[in-house]
């Protein structure tokens, strides 16, 4: 028999706020669970996360000396050549400089194509890694904490999706940080229904990390809980399954699980959500094996041990990082179960993506000022280190890269000096300016038509080619001291018509236009910018990928059957 939900009902039925369980809102579902025979422990150096290798970068070590050795060699030349000439010393400065920004350019891009070339090299071990993992020996269920966040983006088709395990011992307990009156009237309906406990307080410090911890903090009555976003959807063994990687060894703190995107109901998700699902695998698979794993902030299972461990979440944007770093310090590592997959959704428009990508720019500089010294003092192993730091210092390095720019485009040719570099250099930076989509075009391949993909890997250059002021301007913002800000994704596209998507984007395009005429002025031809310039003007046509309305879907999870109460207002009814 099924239960239909639908979550519709009038403001005057919605229970209030004071109405909410305290600790007796508990849920659970006795479904059946298949049984396994038991399997001897794992060992603690062959548990997926735990045992490194460090071959992944001894590889993009050696590669990147080889190039700066022959860089190192053109660069001499130029600058013999500049001192020779007896240019002045701001041009030898401006040329040291220029060699500092191609050196960590094409690190990075030797990692980009290594990590993917290493991932398929190497494809049955590492996604081996989950099959390694064996059942727990027993059957025993310790109390499990589902906590769900959400500030103004409760989402209930999600939450009743994930809630669906097949697990007899979890409890759900909605972080309520809405302040919209219409918002939180449903998330009391749901948890009404459910049975589920609904925590608020009086401020909002700390963010994500704060409303955690407010919860967290000083509790004992359960080992584990599960992270859920306002868009997460965990599949049904997820618990269960989790559970086992935890039990194959002690030294597994954090759980993260592989994601796919889903619910793609815009143009401008249908187009880039591939990214998410050829990103997850390759690079959370190669980072276990040979890098640094890091809870990813949703789809997680964390233990109370580790949780104590690392002292709570930071009250930083980006807590997720520097909370796997505390654990990692304390002894306990992250394992990526890319057998256990959950759905997530891709920002629902171009101007959603923004807000995430200037969250990530401002908390990635937030971290790098905090935690630097801390990971350079840390126990961990050299690679994990260089792999935190060619991940997360790359977003807030653009301004460093808008330094690269002007010292081209204006500060050369004031000078009146013109550097000469061999032509041979070109094949190096045009390839790793295109590395990062190397993972995209492989995994793509077969996949998708040729037509579908060259047309998504154009679309993806541009979209993220536009993020470059956004980039730069929350790079400054932090340098000059003004404190990071975690800003939720919109969840609900808006419409928008040409004159909204300029207005929208009219910092990216009076920036375009200042460095097309600056590069004009000082070099006679656009040519040096224009791969900054191009992206920008087209964030008008990003804008306008709108949302494309579905109909109304009853979504059958066995026994409930429900309709979203997206679909129902969209629908007018």
């Amino acid at each position: 028999m099924s239960t239909t939900y639908q979550s519709h009902r009038s403001l005057e039925e919605w229970p209030t706020a004071t109405a909410m369980p305290v600790e007796e809102g508990i849920f659970r579902w006795q479904l059946s669970r298949t049984s396994e025979p038991a399997r001897a422990r794992t060992t603690a150096a062959s548990a997926p996360g735990v045992q490194k290798t460090s071959s992944l970068y001894w590889t993009i070590v050696i590669l990147w000396l080889l190039l700066i050795g022959a860089f190192t060699s053109a660069s001499v030349t130029t600058l013999a050549h500049a001192i020779s000439h007896a240019e002045p010393p701001a041009v030898i400065a401006l040329l040291v400089v220029n060699g500092i920004f191609i050196s960590y350019f094409w690190l990075n891009g030797v990692k980009d194509l290594v990590y993917v070339f290493y991932y398929y090299a190497r494809r049955r071990s590492l996604g081996g890694g989950a099959a390694m993992v064996p059942r727990r020996a027993d059957d025993a269920t310790p109390p499990v904490l589902l906590l769900y966040c959400t500030a103004n983006d409760f989402s209930e088709d999600s939450l009743l999706r994930s809630i669906q395990q097949d697990y007899s011992n979890a409890r759900l307990v909605i972080l309520d940080d809405s302040s919209d009156a219409d918002m939180k009237a449903r998330v009391d309906a749901f948890a009404s229904i459910h049975g589920a406990q609904v925590i608020r307080r009086p401020d909002r410090i700390g963010f994500k990390a704060g409303n955690l911890n407010n919860y967290l903090a000083g509790r004992s009555d359960y080992e584990y809980f599960v992270l859920l976003d306002s868009d997460e959807i965990i599949p049904p063994n997820f618990i269960d399954r989790a559970l086992d990687y935890f039990a194959a060894t002690d030294q597994i703190g954090i759980v993260q699980a592989n994601h796919q995107a889903s619910r793609n109901r815009t143009r401008f998700m249908k187009l880039f959500a591939r990214g998410v699902d050829s990103h997850w695998p390759t690079y959370q698979a190669v980072k276990q094996a040979a890098g640094f794993m890091s809870l990813l902030g949703h789809g997680a299972m964390v233990s109370r041990k580790c949780y104590e461990a690392a002292g709570g979440f930071p009250h930083v944007v980006a807590e997720d990082l520097c909370f796997s770093i505390e654990a990692r310090t304390a002894g306990l590592f992250t394992a990526f179960a890319e057998d256990i997959t959950c759905e997530e959704e891709y920002p629902v428009d171009y101007l959603a993506f923004k807000k995430r990508h200037s969250k990530w720019t401002q908390g990635n500089l937030e971290f790098i000022r905090a935690y630097t010294r801390k990971i350079a003092r840390s126990n961990m192993t050299w690679f994990e280190k260089l792999d935190i730091v060619l991940f997360t210092y790359n977003l807030p390095l653009t301004a460093f890269f808008a330094l690269y720019i002007v010292l081209n485009v204006v500060a050369f040719p004031v000078l009146g000096y013109e550097p000469h570099y061999p032509t041979w250099l070109l094949i190096p930076t045009l390839t790793f300016l295109l590395s990062p989509m190397l993972n995209d075009i492989v995994y793509h391949w077969r996949r998708i038509s040729p037509a579908t993909l060259a047309w998504y890997l154009v679309n993806t250059f541009v979209l993220y080619g536009s993020m470059f002021f956004v980039s730069l301007h929350a790079s400054i913002r932090g340098m000059l001291g003004v404190k990071a800000v975690f800003i939720i994704t919109p969840k609900e596209t808006q419409s928008v018509h040409l004159g909204t998507a300029i207005a929208h984007n009219r910092r990216e395009i009076a920036f375009a236009a200042v460095l097309v005429a600056i590069a004009i002025a000082t070099t006679h031809s656009p040519l040096p910018v224009i791969m900054i310039a191009v992206p920008s003007f087209l964030s008008i046509y990003l804008t306008l990928m709108t949302a494309t309305r579905k109909p109304i879907a009853r979504h059958n999870l066995g026994a409930v059957t429900f309709v979203t109460w997206e679909e129902l207002v969209s629908a007018g009814r």
